[in-house]
């Protein structure tokens, strides 16, 4: 069959605006839209109507935001222009919204080399960059996992074989205390240097391959003795989003009393049966690549809502409702692969009391290995955080809604006392208006935290706006240690800026993070005078620091500074109020623009507070 000129044309027509991807046509100076297909009529959230109007008009919400002025680079440079995971707020279902693409502008150029329009291709990437930001909540939680195991489980982290974590039963079988935490596993252990396990850690490391050891001695200190001990132990590799290795997780079992016992491998077996079954925490072995429930504990068949029927069966018969979720495809990978698995907060349907019910997990599914190195059996340790997933929701709205309702009497309490305030001073009795004046003060103060609690509800739910436009980066931080000076009469905020810089970023929310980091550096240099503020270029970056010369922080520490409610410990926190979220905050925002947030403190010394952006 012959196929027309026009009907060729009608038919990459519908290709194109069928097309999964969203695709649109921007035609001259003005970027008239001549193409847009369904899909980015979707992600714009318009319809038809706009086809024929200037992109500016149709999408006035891009007003303030990059993209326009991108797209007109283009068109004069004829410069394709590429980016990922690119933030843009978008009216969606009549409310504004964040969204991330990955998008190419690419120049159309007519046969005299001159660009006549710009095509503008993406990818919907938004759920992916969400879910990036709660991965450091999922690390929180798989640490949490680690220490709280009631079997030895430690981290070790790069080739260097750094000890990251080490819970209290793995340090127990090692005999050493939390004090070898950040040393080398050669330095905390030297006694097995001239052993096989330095040489084992690193071949897991390089080769991305867990090993499994079995009954295998390792001669360690004990009341200043080389003693004989002999373990079950995995290696396991632990690797990056990119599938890189990045560090090994040790799980151990000492079994030195059995292997010195004439039945030492039936004991090692009911040993482990009994662990399994004894465990607090829910347990599971798994036998072939059909996922045979060969062991489950009491704690195990709770959580499925089974009882101990389906010990035997294969796990798509005993428990039909897990068919279509995830879990069976994993464990089977897991035995062909001999790589471990964990997740955190992994979402489950089960059948309990006769009704599917959704639950959320932590859970490690871990190879077993005999000598050769096969796998012939998988693990299975669970944690339910249901409860703790639910009250995290719960506790993110109470704060959204607390804060929120907060914030209305507030400041009507605060306008009330400033019109007090001058009502009494022109009544000329100073020493009442004063009074008030540091009412008005603290008001500020609570005012600020219910900011905090607000910013926070807004970044776990996604919902923190950022408006970047291009402004005088020492200009902002000039006008807000001026602000600052005027709260302290102790200290002198001295600054030394290289030159003027201009940066792309949300102003508003750059200025939170200057006034944070000043703030904090006042009240934590009580015995000081001076506070320095710095701001260079180096690398492409601008970076601004605030010194102060007060309390410092532990290295031990430093690690935890950024974390949300995180506070000084100990009796300072009662000369250090506060509610741990500014610089929690801070480091949110600096890493949504794209910077870097970090610090260098000494205790009893002082610190420096350093961040920095992109020019």
């Amino acid at each position: 069959m012959q196929i027309n000129l026009q009907d060729k044309a009608d038919l990459f027509n519908i290709l194109i605006e069928e097309s999964e991807m969203p695709i649109a046509l921007y035609v001259g100076e003005q970027m008239i839209i001549s193409v847009a297909n369904k899909a980015i009529l979707k992600a714009w959230g318009k319809n038809e109507s706009v086809k024929g109007m200037e992109l500016e008009k149709a999408l006035p919400e891009l007003n303030g935001q990059p993209f326009i002025q991108i797209l007109k680079d283009v068109y004069k440079t004829g410069i394709p222009y590429e980016a990922k995971e690119d933030k843009v707020r978008l009216v969606n279902d009549g409310i504004l919204q964040t969204f991330y693409f990955d998008f190419v502008y690419k120049p159309l150029k007519d046969e005299n080399g001159k660009v006549w329009a710009v095509l503008n291709n993406a990818t919907d990437v938004t759920e992916l960059v969400n879910a990036k930001f709660k991965s450091k909540e999922s690390e929180t939680l798989f640490r949490q996992m680690i220490y709280d195991a009631p079997v030895a489980i430690g981290i070790l982290r790069g080739r260097d074989l750094i000890i990251e974590d080490a819970n209290d039963e793995l340090l127990k079988i090692w005999r050493k205390t939390d004090k070898v935490l950040g040393l080398k596993v050669v330095e905390a252990l030297p006694e097995i240097v001239d052993q096989p396990f330095p040489k084992l850690l690193l071949d897991v490391y390089d080769s991305g391959k867990a090993h499994y050891g079995y009954e295998t001695l390792a001669k360690l200190e004990h009341k200043g003795n080389l003693t004989d001990f002999y373990f079950n132990f995995v290696y396991d590799p632990i690797r990056d989003k990119d599938g890189n290795v990045n560090g090994i997780m040790i799980v151990a079992n000492e079994i030195t009393a059995q292997v010195e016992s004439k039945n030492a491998f039936m004991e090692s077996e009911e040993r482990f049966r009994n662990l399994v079954l004894d465990n607090p925490m829910p347990t599971a072995l798994y036998e072939t690549e059909d996922i045979i429930i060969k062991v489950a504990n009491h704690e195990m068949l709770k959580l499925w809502g089974k009882d101990e029927s389906v010990i035997g069966k294969a796990m798509a018969e005993g428990i039909p409702e897990l068919v279509g979720q995830p879990f069976i495809a994993l464990l089977q990978e897991v035995y062909r692969t001999g790589i471990a698995y964990h997740a955190d907060q992994q979402e489950a349907e089960l059948i309990v009391d006769g009704i599917l019910q959704k639950s959320w997990f932590n859970f490690t599914y871990k190879p077993l290995k005999d000598s050769n190195g096969k796998v012939y059996a998988i693990l299975h340790s669970a944690i339910d955080v249901t409860r703790q997933v639910q009250l995290q929701q719960q506790k993110d709205e109470f704060l959204g809604i607390a804060s929120h309702e907060l914030k209305t009497p507030v400041t009507s309490i605060k306008a009330y006392a400033q019109v007090l305030e001058r009502m009494i001073r022109s009544e000329g009795d100073d020493k009442k208006a004063n009074m008030v004046r540091k009412m008005d003060l603290q008001l500020n103060r609570l005012t600020g935290l219910i900011g905090d609690l607000l910013d926070v509800t807004k970044i776990q739910s996604g919902k923190m706006t950022y408006n970047p436009v291009k402004f005088d980066f020492n200009l902002l931080a000039k006008e807000i240690i001026e602000e600052m000076q005027h709260t302290t009469t102790q200290h002198q905020i001295r600054f030394e800026f290289e030159k003027d810089f201009t940066v792309n970023a949300d102003k508003e929310r750059i200025g939170q993070v200057i006034t944070n980091f000043l703030s904090n550096a006042i009240k934590y240099s009580i015995d000081s005078q001076h506070i320095d503020v710095k701001s260079y270029r180096q690398n492409n970056e601008i970076i601004l620091s605030v010194q102060d010369y007060g309390i410092g922080i532990s290295k031990d520490l430093q690690h935890l500074i950024f974390d949300q409610f995180y506070r000084v410990g100990g009796n300072l926190q009662h000369t250090y109020p506060g509610l741990g979220l500014g610089l929690y905050i801070s480091s949110e925002i600096i890493k949504n623009e794209g910077g870097r947030i970090w610090l260098d403190s000494d205790e009893g010394k002082g610190s420096t507070f350093y961040f920095a952006l992109k020019e």
